[in-house]
């Protein structure tokens, strides 16, 4: 597949400036979509893919969430629950509406593509993928990970979920969402109730990692240890993030050694 990443650049630049770049949930996810693209170039450098595999990666780095835009203008969140799936409405913005071309002429990809967007945020992968198609999903799942452990650091939780700050501080601990969490698994969506939830669900994400070089890159940033460190204003909740940081720097440290 023929990539011209400064075209992509370019092309990207112009979607997206027909939103309102000035609003701070718009900028939030330029700003990711970048350090994505970057991460599946990392992870890709691990792997010694070939220069075109990178590429591809590369290329679905900077196109997986191009529907949160849209998202975004019609329903006023990025909550899914709420609005609709934003991986599917990026492969719709992308393969149906036809806005691919924007960003590449070559289409001898466009299938991989488009499952390679359309599955990186779901829960269980369907387990009919090609080994080729697996990698990509994977690579890309990594890489999204990684960066949102980050953006719930360096963007207040208010303005990702709108949920005043407040509320974070005051909230429990769902006992299941817990109980998925200590048992080393991804947080089920469903058993997220209060705002504490949606912050273990994203530390979750590191269950989900499957390549050495993702683990490498959420020890190196640090941002996981400080979503740990939640500063709860409950006692309970407090002692749990305990256990949690415990659990999850364990199973850190046991993937990095191991893989």
């Amino acid at each position: 597949m023929l990539i011209n990443r400064e075209h992509v650049l370019s092309a990207f630049d112009r979607y997206t400036s027909a939103y309102d770049v000035t609003d701070v949930k718009v900028k939030l996810k330029i700003d990711h979509t970048y350090r994505v693209a970057e991460l599946c170039d990392k992870i890709s450098d691990s792997l010694n893919l070939s220069q075109e595999d990178r590429d591809i990666a590369w290329l679905s780095g900077m196109l997986h969430d191009i529907g949160r835009f849209e998202q975004l203008r019609r329903y006023h969140t990025f909550l899914d629950k709420i609005s609709c799936n934003h991986a599917e409405l990026s492969a719709e913005v992308l393969f149906i509406d036809g806005n691919i071309r924007l960003f590449t002429e070559d289409s001898s990809e466009d299938e991989l593509l488009e499952k390679v967007i359309r599955l990186h945020n779901i829960y269980i992968l369907p387990d009919d993928l090609s080994d080729r198609e697996l990698l990509f999903v994977n690579l890309l799942r990594d890489a999204d990970k990684v960066d949102i452990i980050k953006v719930n650091c360096i963007t207040p939780r208010a303005e990702i979920y709108d949920i005043p700050e407040a509320d974070f501080r005051a909230s429990t601990i769902s006992q299941d969402v817990f109980e998925d969490i200590v048992s080393e698994h991804n947080v089920d969506r469903n058993h997220s109730k209060t705002p504490a939830d949606y912050i273990i669900g994203h530390i979750g994400f590191v269950y989900g990692l499957v390549y050495r070089q993702s683990f490498i890159e959420v020890r190196q940033q640090g941002y996981l240890d400080e979503m740990l460190d939640f500063k709860s204003d409950v006692v309970d909740t407090r002692e749990k993030f305990k256990m949690i940081k415990e659990t999850i720097n364990k199973y850190i440290d046991r993937h990095i050694e191991s893989i």
